[in-house]
């Protein structure tokens, strides 16, 4: 089994420094309590995967087939691992 030196794992990001088009695994979300909650709801959950499809206000996520609207707010709080290419 080959493990990854803790050095070349991909650091956390903001959502909002991303490109649209980009896709991205969700990390962590640095929200209050029932926003979280929300997210969750939404389908943003631990490690799924998230295309951004437009940045600004509102900040148009794709997760799964759904696309959800972030205010620019939220999106500053919501850091993802990029995916290579993206």
């Amino acid at each position: 089994m080959h493990v990854q030196a803790p050095d070349t794992l991909p650091a956390a990001v903001p959502l909002t420094s991303l490109a649209a088009g980009s896709t991205c695994t969700l990390h962590a979300a640095h929200v209050d309590r029932g926003c979280g909650e929300l997210l969750r709801a939404l389908g943003l959950t631990e490690r799924c995967r998230v295309r951004l499809c437009k940045v600004g206000e509102p900040c148009i996520v794709q997760v799964r087939a759904t696309r959800i609207g972030l205010s620019r707010l939220v999106a500053d709080a919501i850091f993802v691992l990029p995916h290579a290419g993206a």
